[in-house]
């Protein structure tokens, strides 16, 4: 079950990331509400440990609701960004198994499958643009289970790109912009313009949070940060034939906490960097808002 484009009533936003919890609760009139605590070894994999630090994030906001929304992410989750000829969406999702086979690189007969039109409007090449996403079922199946144990009604499984830019579109408005996500395990390129996203890129080394990069494997993935948002935007630019000029660049994640990468950023693209805080609350907590946002964002 995904949140690609339609709309759901949803409360709470929960971010399992490789370290850490995170957990957002939008409430009437606004009100905020949100959690952190550290994630178990194994993450996933071990269901009863993470039931039971899931079970203390959820206690510490208290909320006393039982719908949730969460971003599935990870190495065997596959986001596509496919040109189609113009078409409505439900010509689009009837075809979705015979794309999915052309554009991933493995079977999709144990995978969740959703997609979503992103611009219905033909680009400079004539084509529409398409977002395509798959995680295996098993994955999406142990979600249902998790919220299950700690008494959640998971109502929906989203993407991180999307949550990203739904926490982010009232101070991107719209402009272009690049959200570049920094969690422990990976991180995220994003290219929102138009108030839609655009485009995304996972990058499968991390960035622990911290004031300053404590290890070789973190001071390496900070250095080539620059180079892997040239990359992606020039590869949006060459499959979609627009001409991409973002205005600025938004930090999220714990990794946005590092000393001195919002001036390295800056010197290093010749753009506006700044530390994202959506609804007051810090950068780790973006795609987490992002997902208990789905009740009036879509």
């Amino acid at each position: 079950m995904w949140a690609l484009g339609r709309k759901m009533r949803a409360v709470l936003g929960l971010d399992i990331g490789t370290a850490r919890i995170k957990v957002v609760v939008v409430q009437g009139r606004g009100r905020v509400s949100r959690a952190v605590g550290e994630a178990p070894p194994g993450g996933m994999d071990n269901e009863d440990e993470m039931a039971a630090a899931l079970a203390r994030v959820v206690e510490e906001t208290g909320w006393r609701g039982r719908r949730a929304v969460a971003a599935v992410d990870g190495p065997r989750v596959m986001v596509r960004y496919i040109q189609l000829p113009p078409m409505p969406e439900r010509e689009v999702r009837s075809g979705l198994p015979y794309e999915a086979e052309r554009y991933l690189p493995v079977g999709t007969e144990d995978m969740v499958l959703d997609c979503a039109v992103l611009d219905p409007e033909p680009g400079p090449r004539g084509q529409m643009e398409v977002l395509l996403a798959a995680a295996p079922r098993e994955l999406a199946l142990s979600y249902h289970r998790l919220c299950r144990k700690v008494g959640l009604e998971l109502v929906a499984l989203d993407i991180v790109p999307a949550a990203l830019c739904r926490a982010l579109a009232a101070a991107i408005g719209e402009e272009e912009a690049v959200i570049l996500d920094l969690g422990a395990g990976s991180c995220q390129v994003v290219l929102v313009g138009r108030g839609r996203l655009l485009f995304s890129r996972r990058i499968g080394s991390g960035v622990l949070a911290g004031r300053s990069a404590g290890a070789a494997g973190d001071f390496n993935t900070l250095l080539d940060l620059p180079q892997e948002i040239r990359r992606s935007l020039e590869f949006y630019g060459s499959q979609t034939g627009r001409e991409v000029g973002p205005s600025k660049v938004f930090l999220t994640g714990g990794g946005a906490y590092q000393e001195g990468l919002r001036d390295f950023l800056h010197m290093e693209l010749d753009l506006p960097v700044e530390v994202a805080e959506p609804y007051g609350l810090g950068p780790e907590f973006a795609v987490s808002l992002g997902l208990a946002l789905r009740e009036s964002r879509g």
